[in-house]
């Protein structure tokens, strides 16, 4: 069996990444953060393949107390059928932030991905700026609720960008 926890290696076309900052520039565009997922599969123990992005739909608030968005139960069901019938499994979420990149206290206790070893993954300015994976703040869930940021050397060494 083939467990989140054990991916090493991370391929990802530069297309999916596109995706993604189209996406969230769109969003920021009216100062809002946006969030997308990345699904694929494994190609062995080690080694998984995102093929996919998912731009769920999604509702952005911008309130005097900060931003945020929210992914509706009926939309993660959609989402969770997609990709059992695509045979895919999710391993990211991304999502922006208006300035610099960090896991906030809402983005550890409500993430979309929940299984150990899954990323979760910030891009500063709205995705303003060009893709630079330097900027990027990423995380690994470990345990339920419990996030760890891993280094620039580890995202280095972890997301092959193709």
């Amino acid at each position: 069996m083939n467990y989140l926890e054990n991916i090493n290696q991370i391929i990802l076309p530069i297309r999916e990444i596109e995706i993604v900052y189209k996406h969230l520039r769109y969003m920021g565009k009216n100062e809002y953060e946006g969030v997308a997922l990345w699904a694929g599969h494994f190609e062995n123990e080690e080694k998984f393949k995102i093929t996919t992005t998912i731009i769920p739909k999604q509702k952005s608030s911008n309130i005097e107390d900060g931003l945020f968005y929210t992914v509706a139960g009926d939309e993660l069901d959609a989402v969770n059928k997609y990709l059992y019938l695509n045979n895919l499994r999710l391993v990211a979420q991304i999502h922006s932030h208006p300035n610099r990149a960090y896991h906030s206290e809402t983005d550890d206790k409500y993430p979309i991905v929940t299984q150990e070893g899954s990323f979760s993954i910030v891009v500063p300015n709205f995705a303003k700026d060009n893709f630079e994976l330097s900027q990027w703040a990423i995380y690994r869930l470990k345990t339920f609720m419990v996030w760890y940021e891993i280094t620039l050397n580890e995202s280095n060494n972890i997301f092959k960008i193709i």
